[in-house]
């Protein structure tokens, strides 16, 4: 048996807290000798444990004093209960901190896309990061093969830090800064070159999937983007400057053609 301050200094509860915890049903001593001191067993200080875990994981007192009286019976179904339920606690707390690191993540994303914060574009993130798995496999498996659908999932996410990401948000944020510049300039030209390249690469030199999937995600006259950042006028001016620059390079091979010839 432990009184009332070794239970203190061993479980590093205050006394004056494991004696609220008397006084409210939580934990209450196995003994209370004739002059009041509390003594604690084994089974108490074990019940403490869980409490003290209980807590740390946001369970109130109140809440973890209705799951004692749910209890088990023996204390082999009790213990295996606390456990239980602490694994699922931490594993949805988990959950809730990962859907908490993506949205600020993809906040902070934006934010260098757009170089500003808009609370519109927040809820959005929110509504994106929590929509059911299950409902965007959909969409994919309507549109896409196997092959097709491995390949997109591997497209930059505003809510990841993969390299592909921080790429493709400096091309982005060039291409709604030059949307007023002429196709042929050098500047446009660049940026084609780049966002030629990097297509290729990122959809395997499948230039059917990238007309496809641009298609998809290309909003309708006055709708709103289906991919952040690229609204409509951003993605007219990429198609002009792509479109320029394919030409002069299918010109520029026939010309090397005919000399060869």
């Amino acid at each position: 048996m432990y009184s009332i301050g070794q239970v203190s200094k061993r479980s590093n509860v205050s006394i004056s807290t494991l004696r609220y915890y008397d006084e409210i049903g939580l934990l209450k001593p196995a003994e209370v000798n004739e002059s009041g001191y509390r003594y604690y067993s084994d089974k108490e200080l074990i019940l403490l444990q869980h409490i003290a875990a209980l807590k740390e994981i946001g369970f109130t007192l109140k809440g973890i004093r209705n799951l004692l009286l749910s209890g088990e019976d023996t204390d082999e179904g009790s213990l295996k209960s606390f456990y239980k339920i602490e694994l699922e606690a931490i594993e949805e707390k988990r959950r809730k901190l990962d859907v908490l690191e993506k949205l600020l993540i993809t906040a902070n994303h934006a934010f260098e896309l757009k170089g500003k914060a808009d609370p519109d574009d927040i809820l959005m993130f929110i509504k994106a990061i929590q929509t059911p798995p299950n409902i965007r496999e959909a969409f994919l498996t309507e549109h896409f093969t196997d092959r097709e659908i491995k390949i997109i999932k591997s497209l930059p996410d505003l809510s990841s830090n993969d390299p592909k990401t921080a790429q493709w948000i400096q091309l982005i944020r060039m291409a709604a800064k030059h949307i007023d510049e002429e196709p042929s300039s050098e500047i446009s030209q660049r940026l084609a070159k780049q966002f030629f390249e990097i297509s290729m690469e990122w959809f395997d030199q499948d230039e059917k999937l990238i007309d496809k999937y641009w298609t998809l995600i290309r909003p309708e006259e006055g709708m709103e983007e289906k991919v952040y950042g690229l609204d409509r006028k951003v993605m007219d001016y990429i198609d002009r400057i792509v479109d320029w620059y394919l030409a002069v390079n299918v010109q520029e091979e026939n010309r090397l053609n005919e000399q060869k010839n």
